[in-house]
């Protein structure tokens, strides 16, 4: 049987939304259009138009669950793989090319011994009726906006006119990832009554931040002031903002405030570009560990080896599963390019995508690109291990009902990327990219008609 091509979404309900949606379109519309507006009174700037859908995907809950067990187990034969490397460094300097910065830099064997190790997740993968692949890790980049952005997808769902006549409109069925993210930092932050949390970027990646589009922001100042209406006080700094006071302990520089927490958001690998500030008495030292004093940081930096340059050994380890039914996870052929054999990604240009391995998302589907752009992003990535190479998969499909300019409802035949919430040892929410269909979308370039939604688990 060939596998395939959709989404595993509950058809009968599904069907039934969409007819629901015909038969209630001003209501729906009405609906709509006030949960922008408060978006925009709150100052949230939202995906509208043919980026914000009308209906959420329907999916089994059983296969989301199921994909969370898996997920989670494959991270812990890279976490155990990792440990083990970690104590012979010319082993782990092939096995996890991340340069010298790794072993010089990091307590790594602190750090994935730390119990905040596995503490949230935002993966991306490609969920199928028969199966699900795993393209990208993620060590918790986005989380903090992708989250926010959910709890406004939480709330559409909650009170929609269509899902509350077909019984749906529950809290069970629309988890809201924030909240588990919070909690999360709430376990890891010393016990007081209102734990102080630097939320940590190495300083580079906030300027890159500042030039990302307004609704980002906005969104990280929306997911700060939930941080705050459930308990914390939160300070976004770099690693100049963080000094230690007199007994070791973190405080803010510029006022003494003694922090609780120290939660990274960083998005890419800048604290290991220069390894030797992690030496004693050098500025980043003491980000080098799981804690800083008392105070834990959530994830340790070594952590940023569950990255896409990890996918090559996770496929040597054998992350494959399979349900009962068949249906099954695993992780798209991935490989250094810089191993692989000559010619091979020029003379099979549709079957390939190059990603950067450790730092960024400098992404390129050979379907997607031209022939000599392809061979230059070749030439670049066989030169040494700072990419990696997988197998190209055809994303999802699946029918999204949108309004399009806010009035008129379109069904748009789309393809489709999971962002799972990978939170506590659970999948606790599933984020959806589409974009109308069309072969090598990378969704973090925002194609045309990009949007995002959420899953309910039926």
């Amino acid at each position: 049987m060939a596998p395939s091509s959709r989404m595993p979404e509950c058809r009968d309900l599904t069907d039934e939304a969409d007819r629901l949606i015909v038969a209630h379109l001003s209501e729906v519309r009405d609906y709509t259009h006030a949960l922008h507006a408060r978006a925009r009174a709150a100052g949230i700037v939202t995906i509208d138009g043919a980026g914000w859908a009308v209906r959420p995907l329907l999916l089994p809950a059983d296969r989301l669950r199921f994909l969370g067990e898996a997920f989670h187990g494959a991270m812990e034969l890279l976490r155990r793989d990792i440990l083990a490397c970690a104590r012979e460094p010319k082993r782990m300097a092939s096995t996890y090319p991340f340069g010298k910065a790794l072993g010089t830099a990091l307590d790594v064997v602190a750090g994935c011994e730390s119990p905040h190790f596995h503490s949230h997740y935002r993966p991306d993968g490609f969920l199928f009726e028969d199966r699900y692949l795993l393209s990208e890790i993620n060590f918790g980049n986005g989380i903090l906006v992708s989250t926010a952005y959910t709890e406004w997808t939480a709330d559409y769902w909650a009170n929609h006119p269509v899902l509350k006549r077909m019984g749906l409109a529950h809290p069970l069925y629309h988890p809201r990832p924030l909240q588990h993210y919070i909690a999360a930092a709430r376990r890891a932050a010393r016990p007081v009554e209102r734990p102080v949390v630097a939320f940590l970027a190495h300083s580079a990646e906030l300027g890159e931040l500042r030039g990302f589009p307004e609704r980002v922001f906005r969104q990280i100042d929306f997911g700060i002031r939930c941080f705050e209406a459930s308990g914390f006080s939160v300070r976004i700094v770099d690693e100049t903002g963080i000094e230690l006071d007199r007994s070791g302990e973190p405080v803010f520089a510029a006022d003494g405030t003694v922090i609780d927490l120290v939660l990274l958001i960083t998005v890419n690998t800048s604290f290991l570009d220069t390894p030797e500030l992690f030496s004693a008495a050098r500025p980043f030292h003491h980000f080098r560990g799981t804690r800083i004093g008392s105070v834990a940081i959530l994830k340790p930096l070594a952590g940023l080896l569950m990255d896409k340059g990890a996918l090559p050994r996770l496929g040597e380890l054998g992350p494959h599963r399979m349900m009962d039914d068949g249906f099954s996870f695993d992780v798209p052929h991935t490989e250094y390019p810089c191993r692989g054999t000559p010619g091979l990604y020029e003379s099979d240009q549709a079957g390939w995508v190059i990603k950067r391995a450790f730092d960024g998302k400098d992404t390129h589907p050979g379907i997607a690109r031209t022939e000599s752009d392809w061979r230059r992003f070749v030439s670049r990535a066989t030169r040494d291990s700072a990419y990696v190479a997988q197998r190209y998969v055809s994303m999802p499909k699946a029918v999204i009902p949108v309004l399009l300019d806010g009035e008129h409802l379109e069904w748009v035949e789309s393809r489709v990327e999971t962002s799972s919430f990978m939170i506590g040892g659970f999948n606790v929410g599933t984020g959806v990219r589409h974009a109308p269909d069309a072969e090598g979308h990378v969704m973090t370039d925002f194609p045309d008609g990009y949007g995002y939604t959420t899953a309910l688990a039926i």
